[in-house]
């Protein structure tokens, strides 16, 4: 039996709800049983005193396990083509220096808004990048793996079933509210810092929604990681940063 064309999926509230139980259950439940795991070589550890490593690979682990679901979703579930139900497609005359370009210029904007809008003495990224390891960790999750991985979630999956379910007018702002609440652990009490990270997701989420495809907005969003951290650990590994 030929294959019934992907424009013809639609995902459904089931799957939504589905991994939002998922979402939900693996933000409260595996960072504390990362932390159990831990705590037995490490007895006295919380939270608030992880390490910079050991906070990125926790932030790893749970954004495999939403890409795993997802995949679960599309293959198992649904039986669908991977690739192409996560909008994985191929864009004509796609300019990847552009693309890049715009993504590094859009991060550069956040980081000249960053300086003159309220933010806390430390940032959490600063935080993060205390030793040599955290920092090359930082660098490839967070600019290898970590862009690819979130776009499936949010703008391969999430804007896809919110759209399908709900219409693409709630679902552009609905994506970047919830991009913005994935950081939102990472920049707890930086309201203005997530307003930012809000505004990113928005137009990653319209660069997606005018290409059809993810495969932009990937590469925006790893220009724009690339640019944020690299400036960032500039300025932490050579102490240009005078905030106290």
């Amino acid at each position: 039996m030929e294959e019934s064309p992907v424009s013809e999926f639609q995902w459904g509230k089931r799957d939504l709800i589905a991994f939002a139980l998922f979402f939900s259950t693996t933000v409260v439940f595996l960072p504390s049983a990362a932390l159990l795991i831990l705590r037995t070589f490490q007895p006295d550890l919380r939270f608030e005193n992880l390490s910079g490593v050991q906070q990125i690979l926790i932030q790893a682990i749970m954004d495999i396990a939403w890409v795993v679901f997802i995949v679960f979703l599309v293959r198992i579930l649904h039986g669908r083509p991977l690739l192409r139900t996560l909008h994985f497609i191929r864009v004509e005359n796609l300019s990847i220096a552009k693309l890049g370009g715009g993504g590094a210029f859009l991060a550069l904007l956040v980081l000249v808004a960053s300086t003159v809008l309220p933010t806390p003495s430390e940032s959490p990224l600063e935080k993060l990048l205390t030793t040599t390891a955290s920092l090359v960790l930082f660098v490839v999750f967070g600019i290898a793996l970590a862009p690819l991985l979130e776009e499936i979630v949010f703008r391969g999956f999430l804007f896809t079933a919110l759209t399908d379910v709900y219409g693409v007018r709630a679902a552009i702002p609905v994506t970047a509210l919830l991009f913005a609440g994935l950081h939102g652990i990472q920049l707890r009490g930086n309201w203005a810092a997530l307003a930012l990270i809000f505004l990113v997701g928005y137009i990653f989420t319209e660069v997606r929604r005018r290409s059809n495809s993810v495969i932009p907005s990937v590469i925006m969003h790893t220009a724009y990681n690339a640019m944020i951290f690299g400036i960032s650990a500039l300025v932490t590994v050579l102490g240009l940063d005078n905030r106290q």
